[in-house]
């Protein structure tokens, strides 16, 4: 009995102490990630993702691309070395079961390097998760948006995610929710 005693202090003191750490989702915790370090949460929640929202003003990239993406709910974010087509409210849930992630550039000649030098790297800023998922960069066309840089990602859990691209020597970070199911 003594030992059982024991054990549930044990608990409920490891509880508490993990209940007592400084603010993992209040504003500072908002601040940490969009710093770049890592938090730590039993339970993410989309209210405390600092997803990246459209820019005011809005990027517009250069001839011949479309002023907005095709996509009615989403927004041009980058500058014309490196851009992409995020969702308006932050929120992606495709990533977590495989998606096709379209990435542009003035730089990009589809007729020189068919296969871009593009990188691609995520970082879970509200917990832990394994390793993530991206191929190899190839290219697309659509007469939408034009040729574009064309990778697949997969990540391996739902959360706040912030991603990097790089090519030719540019250089874009945001980040997304990525829901359940």
């Amino acid at each position: 009995m003594q030992f059982r005693t024991c054990l549930f202090l044990l608990l409920a003191f490891a509880l508490i102490a993990a209940g007592c750490q400084p603010g993992a989702f209040s504003a500072a915790g908002a601040s940490a990630a969009e710093s770049g370090e890592d938090l730590k949460s039993p339970t993410p929640s989309a209210k405390d993702c600092p997803v990246t929202r459209p820019p005011d003003p809005l990027f517009v990239p250069p001839d011949p691309y479309p002023p907005q993406p095709p996509d009615g709910d989403r927004f041009w974010y980058g500058e014309n070395g490196l851009w992409t087509a995020l969702p308006e409210d932050g929120s992606w849930r495709q990533l977590a079961m495989g998606e096709k992630f379209w990435w542009w550039s003035k730089e990009f000649d589809v007729t020189e390097d068919s296969t871009p030098d593009l990188q691609v790297t995520a970082r879970r800023l509200d917990g832990t998760a394994e390793e993530f998922q991206v191929s190899g960069a190839t290219n697309g066309y659509h007469p939408s948006f034009h040729w574009a840089m064309l990778i697949g990602v997969q990540l391996a859990s739902p959360g706040c995610w912030k991603f990097t691209g790089e090519y030719n020597g540019q250089q874009l970070s945001f980040v997304l929710w990525v829901p359940l199911e």
